[in-house]
């Protein structure tokens, strides 16, 4: 892992936009895991300023949220349709996206890892960091998933949105696993934000485990990992 240490966030977000153009130089069609969040949106804002550079990459979404409904201002679906689609010109048949409904989740998964398979590994993926230590919604625990699935959420990761503990299941996700993350030829790891000091000396002490999914990160030989000197502090 590539660790790189910056001022700030405006910082953070434009040498990240510059490494993803650095990518599409090279590949204009890239293979993009997007995520969603506070982490990421600094950079797709300074993507945006060319977006004639990015306008050929498909996307996938990493994750989405489920209980609340696609169209709901917080899903990770109206995130990268605001953030990413619209202000790059993606367009429809270069967004690879799915339905986290309850009654749909088995099909979803298994047709979002079927395409992985088929069309992956990923080019460039973006990670950001969960207070507890998550990447998408690969949550801390006693394993890690590999395909695409279904995970419940950390109490930690449901503070998001109080919607999603209203719905008649527990909170959950769907999200890309741990195979489709490893897999991918360049990581982007964005740390920034208050909260993750304790996730971040976990990661600094380059013991990889399981409650620390984002620990893995070290196991794989493409990653720049960008820290924000900010979120060092309480």
């Amino acid at each position: 892992m590539n660790i790189h240490y910056v001022d700030n966030y405006e910082i953070l977000s434009k040498q990240a936009a510059g490494i993803v153009e650095q990518e599409v130089s090279k590949k204009s069609d890239l293979l993009f895991c997007a995520a969603t969040g506070n982490s990421p949106t600094g950079m797709y804002a300074h993507m945006a300023k060319k977006p004639s550079i990015f306008g050929n990459m498909t996307i996938v979404k990493m994750d989405e949220w489920g209980i609340i409904p696609l169209d709901h201002p917080d899903s990770c679906e109206s995130y990268i349709q605001r953030h990413i689609l619209e202000p790059l010109h993606i367009p429809k048949e270069k967004y690879i996206t799915y339905d986290s409904a309850s009654e749909k989740v088995e099909q979803e998964c298994e047709r979002m890892e079927n395409y992985i398979q088929e069309n992956g590994p990923f080019d460039v993926i973006i990670l950001g960091l969960g207070k507890n230590g998550h990447i998408a919604f690969n949550e801390p625990g006693e394993y890690l998933e590999t395909r695409f699935h279904k995970n419940l959420l950390a109490p930690s990761t449901i503070q998001h949105d109080p919607n999603l503990s209203k719905g008649s299941e527990p909170a959950y996700g769907l999200c890309v696993g741990m195979q489709g993350i490893m897999m991918a030829k360049k990581i982007i790891f964005l740390i920034t934000g208050k909260g993750k000091q304790d996730a971040i000396q976990q990661i600094l002490e380059r013991r990889i485990s399981t409650y620390c999914p984002a620990s893995f990160l070290w196991l794989h030989p493409n990653v720049e990992c960008l820290i924000d000197m900010s979120s060092l502090s309480a």
